[in-house]
């Protein structure tokens, strides 16, 4: 059986979760404010599709990132 390979998305620390965690909230919040044009606009609109996938895969990217955070922090205190 192969081994993982030991990447900051396997195998995240505490300073991975912060970082990650602030620039996915920024990232979002200056994609929501950008494409709404502070909130004077509607955030659903067909035209922003591509924008509501990067939204999505930054969210499911980072999701993943907590869930193995979570995952390895549990096995280690059960070892």
């Amino acid at each position: 059986m192969k081994d993982k390979k030991n990447s900051f998305i396997t195998n995240p620390t505490k300073k991975h979760i912060i970082i990650f965690g602030l620039l996915w909230f920024i990232g979002i919040t200056l994609l929501t404010l950008s494409i709404t044009d502070l909130f004077t606009e509607s955030f659903f609109q067909k035209n922003y599709v591509m924008i509501y996938f990067l939204m999505i895969g930054s969210t499911m990217t980072t999701g993943k990132l907590y869930y193995n955070y979570w995952k390895n922090r549990t096995l280690k205190s059960h070892s």
